[in-house]
């Protein structure tokens, strides 16, 4: 099982394509060291990797931070992944067991040149993950990969796609995030790190990627298990459940309750490139699969 724990929600910056609400991203509350223990006591799985995510890790205070590095290590004894917005560097960044996720949207989020200048004085390897707004999107790949081939620290490079939520609304479409990823794939730019988006596309191809949402579950900062949902008017947020069995329950009903026929009939189900599903009514825009990226790389 892979863990996302949000210890909290709470954040310094203000990014216009968040998935959290401005209340959410406003609120200092956290999850404590005991609620932490109680809710991991419940899984039943073999935990095979655990991020810490936010709202932003950087400003959980010493203290707190290894208290909850604590708890973990009653269950998991590999390394722990930070994802952070870079803006701020604690000492608790540095230990061994620790690896970094920087987000970093160029201009399209805060403090660009100040997490820039962050990551090319890194003192330890960088996993970089870009979402794909509307603002990445209009961004020229060739100056984006030249950007990141500065900073030798960067090891990893991956584009994660931006979801319509109950916070925003871009008119960003699934079409346009394969067209971004086509121009990644064909940049003239070396790309002097993995880019993680084709190591996906040639995992789906394979048959070694798996499109559920049965081996992924986050703990949010209220104790709860939570899961990445869609509400009636197909917008994304964070369906929470008390008890890990009802998470489980929600996974065995996904293939049910969010794939349509058109998924049912497709060549890639069960293995494309869709991070949850999300019911499919066509195929006018591509889908959250990315059908069309998958048939156009299989085509080279």
């Amino acid at each position: 099982m892979n863990i996302s724990i949000n210890p909290t929600y709470y954040c310094n910056f203000r990014c216009d394509f968040c998935y959290l609400t401005e209340a959410q991203l406003a609120d200092r509350n956290k999850i404590s060291p005991e609620k932490l223990d109680e809710v991991l006591s419940k899984v039943t799985d073999p935990i095979e990797h655990i991020d810490l995510y936010g709202g932003e890790i950087s400003l959980l205070t010493k203290e707190y931070f290894y208290d909850i590095k604590d708890v973990i290590r009653k269950y998991y004894d590999g390394d722990i992944n930070i994802n952070t917005n870079f803006s701020a560097l604690p000492d608790y960044f540095y230990d061994d067991d620790i690896t970094i996720s920087v987000s970093y949207d160029f201009s399209a989020r805060e403090k660009e040149q100040f997490v820039l200048n962050n990551m090319m004085a890194s003192l330890k390897p960088l996993s970089v993950l870009i979402l794909a707004s509307e603002k990445v999107l209009a961004t020229d790949v060739e100056f984006m990969i030249f950007t990141l081939n500065m900073c030798s620290q960067v090891k990893s490079v991956e584009i994660k796609p931006y979801s319509t939520n109950q916070a925003n609304a871009h008119p960003v479409t699934h079409r346009d995030f394969e067209e971004h990823i086509k121009k990644w794939i064909d940049a003239k730019t070396e790309k002097r790190f993995q880019f993680i988006n084709q190591d996906l596309i040639e995992d789906a191809l394979d048959g070694n990627y798996s499109a559920f949402s049965d081996d992924h579950v986050y703990i949010t900062p209220k104790g709860k298990f939570g899961v990445l949902e869609f509400d009636k008017y197909d917008r994304e947020y964070f369906k929470e459940y008390s008890t890990y069995k009802e998470y489980k329950q929600w996974a065995a009903l996904e293939p049910i309750n969010n794939v349509s026929d058109i998924c049912k009939a497709c060549p890639y189900y069960g293995g494309c490139l869709t991070e949850h599903y999300r019911y499919v009514r066509d195929l006018d825009n591509s889908c959250n699969g990315y059908r069309g990226l998958l048939d156009w790389y299989d085509g080279k």
